[in-house]
């Protein structure tokens, strides 16, 4: 069993601009999302700056992918 600090450190926070160029999508496209509430996004403090969870985007394109092949 893991610990919660392994854990932690499995988590990778990325930023916007990482979120964009893992997602190969323009940063205004990604803010439409984020608006929409399509994408898994959060803020650490109100107003900061949005932040992704890399696990959180990859399922989330999966799951878009699988949608698009139905």
């Amino acid at each position: 069993m893991q610990s919660l600090a392994e854990n932690i450190e499995q988590v990778e926070i990325i930023s916007v601009a990482q979120a964009c160029r893992f997602l190969g999508v323009h940063r205004n496209t990604l803010y439409k999302l984020i608006g929409e509430g399509e994408i898994p996004a959060f803020r650490l403090t109100t107003g900061g700056r949005w932040k992704f969870r890399k696990s959180e985007l990859e399922e989330w394109l999966e799951n878009r992918q699988a949608k698009r092949e139905l």
